[in-house]
């Protein structure tokens, strides 16, 4: 890896174990929802912070193989912000449900989609190998 990445790396690896996921630990557990949607999101955190972890650590290690497959995981839970707002507008204009209903699903699909879409992406690469 090059310098440059490296740092870049790092700072996006510090960026999300100091202030991130910790963070985004005291907002699940105070989450609308109901206790549903503080569990999607405290376990969205947890595991933000355990793949980023993982993939840095690897990375350290020279294991670049596995440093990318956790590395990938870190960004698809980074972009469920960004899918969870796209599936809200996509079930709210399709579904006349309640706003607290469409918030819990929501919670939820919006990270473990992108998590499905990355362990897929992943397994077909590994096959290929």
């Amino acid at each position: 890896m090059v310098r440059e990445e490296l740092e870049e790396l790092r700072l996006y690896v510090l960026l999300i174990l100091l202030f991130s996921a910790p963070s985004g630990l005291i907002m699940g557990y105070c989450a609308n929802g109901g206790v549903l949607a503080q569990i999607s999101f405290v376990l969205l955190s947890i595991l933000w912070f355990y793949f980023t972890f993982k993939g840095y650590q690897y990375a350290k290690q020279n294991n670049w193989l596995l440093h990318q497959n956790y590395l990938f995981r870190s960004i698809a839970l980074t972009f469920s912000a960004i899918s969870l707002r796209l599936f809200k507008l996509i079930i709210a204009s399709f579904f006349h449900l309640q706003p607290m209903d469409i918030y819990v699903i929501i919670a939820w699909l919006g990270w473990v989609a992108n998590l499905i879409i990355v362990e897929v992406i992943i397994y077909r690469k590994d096959i290929k190998h």
